[in-house]
């Protein structure tokens, strides 16, 4: 008959397994967090000590009594190293996963269980093995031998390291992880206590071990640890990943987002941002700091502060820990409101050149022809001539820059080039638009092909000739056109002369220098369009003086100098045709 603390020790030892199997089953939804899997497995290996050690004090038969304390050595050998697994797992130490001393702790328990099962064949874990009951429960003894000594020790040690490590994390991380890691530390006090006392026989009850009953509180502070707090929603692996990351000095709002969307770290630039008191205001679900979902903020590459109107570009790293494992993302914003905003502002700027700009000028040049032509006075004529030279060199800006900005809107777009053709119908159109002008093409003996944009080329070519052109001394401009290969025949040099005096240098240097001041311009938009039309070919281009300007433009990706056939040639001049077709003549009113 068995009395009160009988029913106690029996019912304790299998409600704490019973127990161990539940959080099994609640924790199978957390499988692949980092840290669940072992848990999991520890948590069976507390089942087997408590559920073995609770049927077995029922027992009096002794062959199943053995078998009973057998299983109960089973779990008592697994339970420390797979919870030093855990603790590595779960605090982001995965890497000492890949080193033979943590493969090594797992000889003991391998080792315990095969003498486990083959102990009817030695005696190398205990000798003596006897029934002597307790207050009605089939308690035993025996003489444990060093085999098993090893065994439980390494068990032990193994379990306190776990626990160490998670003390650790107390330490570290503030309050984001505290209570987890002080519930799961604190609950392997009592059943490592209570182990050390029976396998020294310090216990009042030598045949008695209290370790399993001790399990109860284990698993109460356990499940505490797993449903109350949702141990596994966060973890300190995605917190020690970024810590070893180079953006934690980043001098922008940094984000570590875990596996769940959840901020589970950020720095003071983002604190700021969202209005956070730190770390103490963490963990928070992302969607309700940036409105959004981690996709959506990925696909849209942007997030813009409902607080200050600041816009922010998105950058959007994996963030691994030492084995590669994801365990969560890093979330970098850039501030780019003041990008953003310039963006804007030359957009309209854009827009009025292209598009209002030259609809009043075409006004005004038409109603100025009407006042020439109604006026006989030869003073208001000059007047009027002036009138017209201006509106005529503001609408050429203009169209200049519409057609640079249609080849910008569609980017470079490379193909065969027949150099010749090319050069002969670029030179024919500028001849129709200025017959006032001799416009010379010098072209190599042996016909050449060059891979590149057919459009951009044309354009640069165009506003070089129109340049020399429009600022020649006399009436009578005239322009050379040559082409050659380059040093080393990989790229092909354009050059384009004149009779003109030397361009003035502070055309020259805002080009070189990229940019334009109040004291160092440009008259025109022609050579900048040209220096970026080079640019998005990747080319060079140089300016000399030699009895008139040389303009020397070089062109990479020069196809070998060879002849082309008749059908390659007549297909590259169809689509140079086609492209400053689609670019549009310069007097055309199309937006």
């Amino acid at each position: 008959m068995l009395g009160f603390p009988a029913w106690i020790i029996a019912a304790g030892s299998l409600a704490a397994g019973v127990g161990s199997l539940g959080l099994v089953w609640y924790l199978n939804q957390y499988r692949g967090s980092p840290g669940a899997d072992w848990f999991i497995l520890t948590l069976c290996a507390q089942a087997l000590w408590t559920l073995a050690y609770g049927v077995g004090v029922l027992l009096f038969d002794p062959p199943f009594r053995l078998v009973a304390e057998a299983l109960t050595w089973i779990g008592i050998a697994w339970l420390g190293p797979l919870f030093f697994g855990f603790a590595l797992k779960y605090t982001g130490r995965t890497e000492l996963f890949r080193s033979w001393g943590f493969r090594s702790v797992f000889v003991a328990p391998v080792a315990g269980t095969a003498l486990v099962l083959t102990h009817p064949f030695h005696e190398l874990l205990w000798r003596e093995f006897r029934i002597e009951p307790l207050m009605g429960l089939a308690t035993v003894q025996y003489t444990i031998q060093p085999a098993a000594y090893l065994v439980a020790a390494v068990s032990l040690i193994t379990a306190g390291v776990g626990v160490l490590l998670l003390v650790e994390t107390i330490l570290n991380y503030g309050p984001l992880y505290r209570r987890e890691a002080i519930a799961v530390a604190l609950s392997t006090v009592a059943p490592a206590g209570a182990t050390i006392a029976w396998l020294l026989g310090i216990s009042p009850w030598p045949g008695l071990n209290l370790a399993p009953v001790m399990f109860l509180p284990h698993v109460a502070l356990d499940a505490y640890a797993f449903v109350g707090t949702h141990m596994f929603d966060t973890n300190p692996a995605t917190q020690r990943a970024a810590e070893q990351s180079a953006l934690e000095r980043l001098d922008s709002p940094l984000l570590v987002v875990d596996p769940g969307e959840r901020v589970v770290k950020l720095n003071g630039r983002a604190a700021d941002l969202f209005d956070l008191s730190g770390d103490a205001s963490l963990p928070v679900a992302l969607g309700s700091l940036v409105g959004s979902d981690l996709e959506t903020l990925r696909g849209r590459g942007e997030y813009e502060s409902d607080v200050d109107d600041r816009v922010f570009a998105v950058s959007i790293s994996p963030l691994t820990d030492p084995r590669g494992e994801a365990v969560g993302q890093l979330v970098v914003l850039y501030d780019i409101t003041a990008e953003r905003r310039q963006q804007e502002q030359l957009t309209v700027l854009n827009r009025v050149l292209r598009h209002n700009l030259r609809n009043e000028l075409t006004v005004i040049q038409g109603r100025a022809n009407l006042i020439a032509r109604s006026l006989e006075d030869s003073q208001a004529d000059a007047h009027v001539e002036t009138v017209l030279r201006a509106s005529r060199r503001l609408l050429s800006i203009s169209s200049k820059a519409r057609d640079f900005d249609r080849l910008s809107d569609r980017g470079p777009e490379t193909g065969t080039v027949d150099v010749e053709t090319f050069l002969d119908d670029v030179a024919a159109e500028l001849r129709e638009a200025h017959p006032e002008a001799t416009i010379e093409v010098k072209t190599p003996a042996t016909a050449a092909s060059i891979r590149t944009d057919a459009g951009f080329l044309s354009t640069v070519l165009e506003n070089l000739v129109e340049n020399a052109i429009v600022h020649a001394p006399d009436d009578a401009p005239a322009v050379r056109i040559c082409v050659r290969s380059g040093v080393d025949e990989r790229h092909v040099v354009f050059e384009v002369r004149d009779e003109n005096p030397r361009i003035a240098a502070t055309e020259i240097n805002a080009i070189r220098n990229g940019g334009e001041t109040s004291l160092r311009h440009g008259s025109g938009i022609g050579l900048w369009i040209v220096a970026w039309c080079v640019r998005a070919l990747d080319g060079e281009i140089e300016f000399t003086y030699d009895d008139g300007n040389v303009v020397t433009v070089i062109l990479p990706d020069v196809s070998d100098p060879t002849l082309v056939t008749a059908e390659s040639r007549e297909n590259a001049t169809d689509d140079q045709r086609r492209e400053r077709s689609l670019r549009g003549a310069p007097t055309s009113n199309d937006d």
